[in-house]
C-alpha cells in the first residue's frame, strides 16, 4: 500500500503543511474581500432602486403641479406652460431612465460580487481539505517516526542486554 506519510519526512511535511495553511488563510482574505465587494454591490442596487423610486414620486408630484397650474392659466401662458411641462417630464424622464441604467449596472456588479463570493468559497473549502490533509500526513509521519525511534530504542537496549549477557556467560564459563 503507497501511503504518503512513508514517502515523506517529518521536516518536508512539516512544511508542506504550513504552506497549505498560509494558502487557507489567503483563500480565506479573499474571501473576506470578495463578501465585503458583495456588501457593497448589495448597497449600490438598494440605492439606485431608491433613487429610482424617488425620481418617480419627484415626477408625479411635478406633473400634478405643472397640472394645476395649467388649469389656473389664460391660454397664452398654457402654451408656454405646456412647453415647460413637456421639457421637465423629459428631463425627468432622462433622469429616471439613468436611474435604471445604474440599477441594472449596480445588479450587474451584484451578481459578480456573488459569483467572486461562491468562487472564493470553493477555493476556501479546497485549501482547507488540503492543509487538513497535510496535517494529518504530518501527524503519519510524527506517529511513523516516533515509533522507529522507539523501536530503534528497544532495539539498542536489547542489542545491550545481549552483549551484558553474553559477557556474563563468557565469563561464567571460565
Amino acid at each position: 500500500m503507497d501511503v504518503a506519510s512513508n514517502r515523506v519526512n517529518r521536516v518536508h511535511a512539516s512544511k508542506l503543511r504550513l504552506a497549505k495553511d498560509m494558502r487557507e488563510r489567503s483563500a480565506l482574505r479573499e474571501l473576506s474581500n470578495m463578501e465585503a465587494n458583495r456588501r457593497v454591490a448589495v448597497q449600490a442596487v438598494e440605492q439606485a432602486f431608491q433613487h429610482i423610486v424617488n425620481a418617480d414620486k419627484n415626477r408625479a408630484t411635478l406633473e400634478v403641479e405643472l397640472y394645476r397650474e395649467l388649469a389656473s392659466l389664460d391660454p397664452l401662458s398654457l402654451e408656454e406652460l405646456d412647453r415647460r411641462c413637456h421639457l421637465v417630464t423629459e428631463r425627468l424622464t432622462a433622469e429616471i431612465a439613468g436611474a435604471r441604467r445604474r440599477l441594472d449596472e449596480a445588479r450587474a456588479a451584484q451578481e459578480q460580487a456573488e459569483t467572486a463570493v461562491f468562487e472564493a468559497r470553493a477555493l476556501l473549502t479546497k485549501c482547507s481539505a488540503a492543509s487538513h490533509k497535510w496535517q494529518q500526513i504530518e501527524d503519519d509521519v510524527q506517529r511513523a517516526t516516533d515509533a522507529h525511534s522507539e523501536a530503534e530504542a528497544e532495539t539498542e537496549a536489547d542489542d545491550e542486554l545481549l552483549l551484558r549477557y553474553l559477557s556474563g556467560s563468557h565469563t561464567n564459563h571460565r
